[in-house]
């Protein structure tokens, strides 16, 4: 009774109910066997609940991190609306992902009857949409504004700039899986209304015949008011720790 309590805590109590009479619905056998998987893995969120041994130990690991990141006497039931989804992706996300921490962050905060209000439920889809990279992003973001500076080339036959990239930056892009990414990532945060990236100077070089030959962009990328809200709840504070396997 006490394993289901703490499960409930995390689910919900719809949640819990919602899986024990989906169990019977098929053979007692079946049921039966399903509650046993439950039980074992403690805290198994998500349907189906008939998955190897392997991905019950790593769930586990991920559903004791969120809820001992909350004091006892916070906890309260969670949403089955985040939860559900949430451990959904607990199933597919490798050990390393930055994003499985991001989940299990906002997982807590909707565990915790102090914080609850910082679980937004856009919160998830925009988990859902971010690369690991990105997420990255956003932790070194929480220290402040860095200055990015870019060059594109001006071609005069398609009168278009190309070539675009970066030429001074104080984020340190060979901390990023696929630093030639940045440009499409910090575009895709942006479009997410995570960041801004302002222009705050631009430059317009040219050549010995003074005809110009690029351009060049000083800008300052920043948090979003919305942005600082969903690192509050989901970007750990203070960085990612992941799990190792020990199959």
């Amino acid at each position: 009774m006490a394993d289901l309590e703490k499960l409930a805590n995390v689910l919900g109590a719809e949640t819990i109910k919602r899986i024990y009479e989906d169990g019977f619905s098929g053979s007692v056998q079946e049921a039966g066997k399903m509650l046993t998987d439950l039980m074992k893995s403690l805290r198994l969120f998500t349907l189906p609940l008939q998955l190897s041994a392997s991905y019950q130990d790593r769930i586990t690991k991920y559903l004791d991190k969120a809820r001992l990141a909350v004091p006892e006497k916070n906890q309260i039931q969670a949403p089955a609306s985040l939860s559900g989804p949430i451990i959904e992706r607990f199933k597919y996300l490798e050990e390393s992902n930055y994003l499985t921490s991001l989940y299990i962050n906002l997982l807590s905060r909707s565990i915790d009857k102090e914080r609850v209000n910082e679980a937004h439920p856009a919160f998830f889809h925009i988990i859902d949409q971010l690369s690991p990279d990105e997420a990255y992003s956003l932790f070194k973001l929480k220290g402040g504004k860095v200055k990015v500076a870019t060059h594109s080339d001006l071609d005069h036959q398609e009168n278009k700039f190309i070539n675009y990239r970066i030429i001074s930056s104080e984020f340190s892009l060979s901390e990023l899986t696929f630093p030639e990414n940045f440009q499409m990532y910090f575009a895709h945060l942006e479009s997410l209304n995570l960041i801004k990236w302002p222009i705050l100077h631009t430059e317009f070089p040219r050549n010995e015949l003074n005809i110009q030959t690029g351009i060049i962009e000083h800008g300052e990328i920043e948090l979003t008011t919305f942005g600082k809200l969903f690192v509050k709840a989901c970007i750990p504070e203070t960085g990612f720790i992941f799990f190792k396997d020990k199959r």
